[in-house]
């Protein structure tokens, strides 16, 4: 009797071990079916495709901002090559103001040094006849005399 106690007991609790097996094998089953699913669109061609895509679109992204990079470079470097040009053009204008202030400067002592040449030159032509009517045979030693102070006075205006 007591044996037959034992089995319904034992059967009683290898039914639940099959149904637990029974069980796990279905949660499996569950877990298996979706992850061969995923593993085989991962690996399909749309998805390889994308993933080639966002490669190469990284690729360029990265070659562009090299080449903006670069630019920048060659920007800030003409940049300061147009500042230099631009400090050297002041530079050129105010020298160029320096030597024009000069040139007036020297055209007005020009000017000053033209009119005492012809104040000079109206003085020896009056000395000339004052020294002609004077006497005709004092002429050649005063001809001589009346040439050197000419020379002289001349000589004198363009120096100063």
């Amino acid at each position: 009797m007591v044996d037959h106690l034992n089995e319904p007991v034992l059967r009683c609790c290898k039914l639940p071990r099959c149904l637990c097996f029974l069980l796990l094998l279905v949660i499996l089953m569950a877990l298996l079916v979706p992850l061969v699913i995923f593993a085989v669109s991962a690996n399909s061609k749309h998805c390889t495709d994308g993933l080639q895509a966002e490669q190469e679109c990284q690729n360029r992204t990265r070659y562009v901002q090299h080449q903006l990079t670069q630019a920048q470079e060659v920007l800030h470097e003409m940049e300061v090559q147009a500042a230099t040009c631009n400090q050297t053009v002041v530079t050129l204008r105010d020298s160029l103001k320096m030597e024009q202030a000069q040139v007036a400067e020297l055209q007005g002592e020009v000017k000053i040094l033209k009119q005492k040449l012809e104040d000079t030159l109206a003085e020896v032509q009056r000395l000339r006849r004052g020294s002609e009517a004077s006497a005709e045979n004092n002429s050649s030693s005063c001809s001589s005399v009346l040439f050197a102070v000419v020379v002289v006075v001349v000589l004198e205006a363009l120096l100063i």
